[in-house]
């Protein structure tokens, strides 16, 4: 026989012993309705929590003394009034009644709550009329341990109880106040009418004065504030072009200190250059004397050596000057350099500096030039003395004589030249772009303080401006409000005015008695909300339908695991041949066939003998048995891993899913700890599966919801399976301590 009869067999087993007798049968059925009840009762009770609030009594005690002054000559009692309004009201079970009674009813619970309109209730409603009004007060008297939720039905004026209140309050009030002009104008006789017209148009008149004068002021202050944001703004400009010359400042002595760097680092180049020049100059003049001293020596032997060796200096001269000529043409572009920064430092100490430099390098181009026109002499001389020697035309003597004489004067002025002018220049050059950078970076440091200073000065400037033209704007429309507010004055006045001009009493009372029931439904609802509901719920009972759906799905499997044996008896196992994990299946399969059943009927009494709004009953109904087939296993994985404390866990889990499971109030209202359990209770996937069905499906949220409710399934099935085979031994020996104990 393989495993899958074997388990078949003690399914058959199962279902033909509970079917055999009327006992079992009952039971069967009981286990199956009874859950049914937990949901329907709870969702009915739930329906329109807020549709009897006319039962809820509310005592009204009025201790109003009424109020007469000069332009009103009647005593008027709005409290009592208002009195009369709230008894007409069928949302609030008013009552009217004394003070004493009232506080002493309220807090022996006959009263829900009450309302206790003082003595100068009237006084300060019309005292508006007069000067020093204030507003009215009424006391407000609230009975919290009435109930679990009176406090949250008090406190939130969303709720019935509460806007009701203060709706029919708010309009009974407004329109007394409203109503006062017309009970007046039926009261008074012609000249009393007349007189109080008279009163109420100077009121009318004095007002519309008041409100001009406010008006005016308002501007005032709006063109004050309007200026001084342009003043604001102009002083930021002003000190932002106040920045620039420092930064110009900073930016030439910048410049001036790096053409002066350029100067000085082009003249220590040169430098090398001139001394290295002047050098081989200086040694040049001795192998020139050589070489007219070793030609004249050979001169009685051959003339044609004389010339060779005449022509050898000559162009050892001419080398000499052309690197001299290459030393004056680059100092010539040093003191070009010296010139422009003594122009970029005019009237300054560095450009002072800078123009003496500039001097001395051209007393040092001149005798450069000189020495460079002795050379040349030099160089004449040695060609002029070797053409004569080879025509014979020339003394030798005479000519070495004049050569040598050229030669010490280009030696002794070379010798003059070197090291002393160009260390001299250097010196005052590196002095002057020493001065000239330090004063450049003082001049940076001073304009980057100066430029944060502007920024935070000029966003300052900018934000007070802002401010300022908000608040004139601001202050010109409030003066718009005031001045159509004066005109509207001015045309009561008129109105009243040419009415009591021209005796006009009927005028008059139409005027006085305006249409105060309109004014009082403006008041009590001034605004209007345009509800657009984003899936719409048709009634609360429908709304709470998810939450007791799934907690009485497992109230029902919580009752099967108490009525029904987890694990078969040791005779079933022989009868059907079934191991430990074949009676496991087979004995979840009638668990499972129950809870199923169980969940069929509370949905099924959900749509169709509640009536509870659903958009889509066959998801609803799929959500019901995944719902009670999960629980199941859960619940019967428990029991069969850890006896009755399985059974004990399971009811924890409920009471724990019950209050963190967001099925009443949202949880993020609920305290820290359920809003870490929330996400892992398998409640809140099925109330989403539920919610889904019943009121709109948004994308794939219906499908997600059930996976993760079936996800739970893989735990439960690995306690019931494996876990469990090892948690026998530890199971056991609890059983058999509470057995000792004769008592459990």
């Amino acid at each position: 026989m393989s495993t899958l009869t074997r388990i078949w067999s003690l399914i058959r087993r199962d279902f033909r012993h509970a079917t055999g007798n009327a006992v079992t049968l009952v039971v069967v059925a009981g286990m199956i309705v009874v859950p049914s009840f937990y949901a329907w009762f709870n969702i009915a009770g739930s329906w329109d929590p807020y549709g009897n609030t006319a039962n809820l009594k509310v005592a009204v005690a009025c201790e109003d003394t009424g109020y007469e002054s000069g332009l009103v000559p009647v005593t008027l009692n709005v409290g009592e009034r208002v009195v009369d309004e709230l008894r007409t009201s069928t949302a609030i079970g008013y009552v009217p009644t004394s003070a004493d009674d009232a506080r002493e009813g309220v807090r022996s619970g006959a009263y829900y709550a009450a309302l206790i309109i003082p003595e100068d209730f009237s006084e300060r409603i019309l005292g508006g009329y007069d000067a020093g009004a204030g507003a009215a007060e009424v006391t407000f008297l609230q009975n919290q341990k009435a109930n679990a939720i009176a406090q949250i039905v008090t406190d939130k004026a969303a709720t019935a109880v509460r806007a009701d209140i203060d709706k029919s309050f708010t309009a009974a009030v407004t329109d007394v106040g409203a109503g006062v002009l017309d009970e007046l104008s039926g009261l008074l006789d012609d000249e009393g009418l007349a007189s109080l017209a008279g009163s109420l148009d100077d009121a009318v008149v004095g007002a519309a004065g008041r409100l001009r004068g406010a008006a005016g002021d308002a501007r005032a202050y709006a063109e004050l504030l309007s200026s001084t944001g342009a003043l604001v703004a102009g002083a930021g400009d002003a000190l932002g072009a106040a920045g620039a010359p420092a930064d110009e400042a900073a930016g030439a002595l910048g410049d001036a200190a790096a053409g002066v760097g350029d100067v000085s680092d082009a003249l220590a180049g040169a430098g090398t250059a001139w001394d290295t020049a002047i050098a081989g100059a200086s040694a040049g003049m001795g192998d020139v004397q050589d070489a007219i001293d070793g030609a004249f020596d050979a001169a009685d032997a051959q003339v044609g050596d004389l010339t060779a060796g005449l022509t050898r200096a000559k162009e050892t001269v001419e080398g000499h000057r052309g690197r001299l000529q290459q030393l004056a043409d680059s100092l010539a572009g040093q003191i070009e350099l010296a010139h422009r920064l003594e122009e970029a430092a005019a009237g300054t100490s560095a450009g002072s500096a800078a123009g003496a430099v500039a001097r001395d390098l051209e007393g040092l181009s001149q005798r450069l030039g000189a020495l460079i026109a002795e050379l040349d002499d030099l160089s004449a001389g040695l060609g002029t003395a070797a053409g004569d020697l080879s025509q014979g035309a020339q003394d030798a003597a005479a000519a070495k004589q004049e050569l040598e004489g050229l030669v010490d004067d280009a030696a002794r002025d070379l010798a003059s030249l070197k090291g002393a002018a160009t260390g001299d220049v250097r010196a005052s050059l590196d002095e002057l772009a020493r001065t000239v950078s330090a004063a450049a970076e003082d001049a940076r440091s001073l304009a980057a303080r100066l430029d944060d200073t502007l920024a935070a000065v000029d966003a300052a400037a900018g934000s007070a401006e802002t401010g300022l033209t908000g608040t004139a704007v601001s202050l010109t429309e409030s003066a718009e409000a005031l001045e159509g507010a004066a005109a509207r004055l001015d045309a009561l006045h008129e109105t009243l005015a040419g009415a009591v001009a021209a005796g006009d009493l009927a005028q008059i009372r139409q005027i006085l008695g305006a249409e105060p029931a309109e004014l009082a439904a403006f008041m009590a609802a001034p605004v209007t909300l345009d509800r657009t509901p984003v899936f719409p719920v048709e009634n609360n009972g429908s709304a709470m339908a998810p939450f007791y759906t799934t907690l009485a799905i497992w109230i029902g499997g919580v009752v099967l695991a108490a009525l029904v044996k987890v694990a078969p008896s040791a005779r079933t196992l022989a009868e059907t041949g079934c191991g430990v994990g074949g009676a496991y299946l087979g004995r979840l399969a009638f668990f499972g066939a129950v809870g199923l059943a169980q969940a069929t009927l509370i949905c099924a009494g959900d749509l169709f003998y509640l009536g509870v709004q659903c958009a889509h009953p066959v998801l609803f109904f799929l959500t019901g048995w995944v719902a009670s087939f999960v629980f199941v296993n859960i619940i019967y994985a428990l029991t069969a891993a850890f006896g009755d404390v399985g059974k004990a866990i399971a009811v924890v889990l409920m009471v724990v899913q019950v209050a963190g499971s967001g099925g009443t109030f949202p949880p993020q209202m609920l305290p820290p700890v359920f809003q870490t359990l929330y996400r892992w209770l398998p409640f809140v996937h099925a109330e989403n599966a539920f919610r889904a069905a019943q009121f709109g499906l948004w994308q794939g949220d219906f499908w997600w919801a059930l996976g993760r409710l079936a996800a739970y399934l893989v735990p439960a099935l690995i306690l019931g399976l494996v876990l469990r085979r090892r948690l026998a031994r530890a199971n056991e020996c609890i059983e058999e301590r509470l057995a000792e104990t004769h008592v459990m």
